[in-house]
């Protein structure tokens, strides 16, 4: 009986052709596309959003460093130049009622002595009393405050506080740079000594004197971007407004912010009835984002 040989296998290959590989390049890519432009958006709002809350955060934080030296400036002691790109003040570290006549306060202990309330004859002062005891201000009693402390009485316009300051008057409304400062313990009451007299041009209606520090500046400079505070400097009557010059050119300095595009600041030093106002506006940019905070801060100016 014959038998039959098996059918050879078949020779056919299993797989792709190229029109198919090409069909399927193309299908891909629309679909990749498509997906990319879906998520690209959210992706591209994510980062937008991101980026102006920093720059939000930036001027918020500058605007309020700004606004917590303001507010701790000695009365009328504020002043703005470079067309709104500059503002000054002198830093207060603490305000107390002097005395002017005998008594207590309120404890047992007299104070019936010349030494113990402030004359303003003209021989000055060297010695006298406040009527308590200094709360802020960081001293050691017997200890001099450090070098260009000063004491402001009745200080009723910058122009005069920042002249007087610079020359050292006597009479003037601000001890002069060279005059040291001691606090001394008399029992209930703190003491001031002057290392010189000092005669103060004008007595406060409210019995109140300011130790100031150091004048401090914030300048803006869109040009480079940036808002920058400067401290620790020697005042000077015309303010200064420029960096690379004395006395800022050697006034210890940080950065506040960057990205800086514009700054307007205004001040209204307002009368003895109505506090003063400083407006600030900064301007920040990044990357095609752009905010512009404002931010207003009202200033007790009755000395």
């Amino acid at each position: 009986m014959p038998v039959s040989s098996p059918s050879p296998p078949c020779s056919r290959r299993n797989g792709v052709t190229l029109l198919e590989l090409v069909i399927v390049l193309i299908l891909t890519s629309i679909t990749a596309g498509a997906v990319a432009v879906w998520i690209t958006r959210p992706i591209e709002g994510y980062r937008d959003l991101t980026r102006r809350a920093r720059l939000v955060d930036a001027a918020e934080s500058a605007l309020r460093r700004l606004a917590r030296d303001v507010r701790r400036a000695a009365p009328n002691s504020i002043r703005v130049g470079a067309a709104g790109s500059a503002l000054e003040m002198l830093h207060a570290w603490d305000g107390v009622e002097y005395r002017v006549q005998p008594g207590t306060n309120p404890g047992p202990v007299p104070h019936g002595t010349p030494s113990d309330w402030l004359s303003f004859a003209a021989a000055g002062d060297a010695q006298w009393n406040a009527l308590g005891r200094f709360r802020a201000l960081a001293f050691g009693y017997g200890v001099s405050l450090p070098a260009g402390t000063r004491i402001a009485v009745y200080p009723t316009d910058a122009a005069t506080l920042f002249a007087e300051a610079a020359s050292g008057a006597n009479p003037g409304v601000i001890t002069p740079a060279a005059t040291g400062i001691t606090i001394l313990d008399d029992g209930d009451e703190d003491q001031v000594l002057l290392s010189t007299s000092h005669q103060f041009r004008f007595a406060s209606p409210d019995r109140r004197l300011y130790v100031v520090d150091t004048p401090v500046t914030y300048l803006c400079d869109p040009i480079a971007g940036t808002l920058t505070r400067y401290w620790g400097y020697a005042i000077a009557s015309p303010q200064p407004v420029d960096p690379a010059v004395a006395p800022l050119a050697t006034a210890g300095h940080a950065l506040a912010s960057r990205h800086v595009t514009a700054c307007d600041i205004r001040y209204l030093p307002g009368t003895s009835q109505r506090a003063g106002l400083v407006t600030l506006q900064l301007e920040l940019s990044e990357a095609g984002e752009h905010v512009r905070l404002l931010h207003q801060v009202h200033v007790e100016n009755v000395p």
